[in-house]
């Protein structure tokens, strides 16, 4: 092999290597409750309320939440929560004003931009839906299940209201 063929070799087996490190990134950020931030370990109030949300028990999650929000004022997986909490239990204006401290904390937060694109659908607003699912394009430009899902949604929401 000449010198530039091996150059050549080695430069695509260090980009290929790079190219795989992002894409197993991508996927590890988004598991969970779509933070784009790496915390080490979640809080056991985080926790909680996520088992109480897939129980179906909105307002439990909520006044968990709610009664640490003062020790986690920082944490944007918290506000998202209760911002998802608060519009199960249609208290819209609770949900948007938790979504929108979680994208204070974390304006990248993918559950946080899902969930509010899905609450402006709620509130008959898809052009402002459709802005959070343009953040997310760029968020995700490898793909990523929050901006699927909210796709979807604004999909599902256009083929009902047109």
């Amino acid at each position: 092999m000449t010198r530039d063929k091996r150059f050549i070799f080695r430069l695509t087996v260090l980009l290929s290597g790079v190219f795989l490190l992002m894409i197993s990134g991508q996927s590890v950020m988004a598991a969970g409750s779509g933070s784009s931030s790496s915390s080490p370990a979640k809080p056991a109030v985080i926790i909680a309320a996520e088992a109480a949300i897939k129980k179906g028990q909105y307002a439990e999650a909520y006044q968990s939440l709610a009664e640490k929000e003062s020790k986690y004022s920082k944490n944007a997986d918290l506000y998202n929560l209760m911002g998802y909490s608060a519009r199960k239990l249609e208290r819209y204006e609770d949900s948007m004003a938790h979504y929108q401290r979680a994208l204070e904390i974390d304006p990248k937060h993918k559950g946080a931009l899902e969930y509010l694109g899905e609450l402006y659908l709620t509130l008959n607003q898809p052009e402002d839906a459709k802005a959070m699912l343009a953040k997310l394009k760029k968020i995700c430009f490898l793909g990523c299940e929050e901006k699927t899902e909210l796709a979807e949604a604004i999909s599902a929401w256009e083929a009902a209201n047109n």
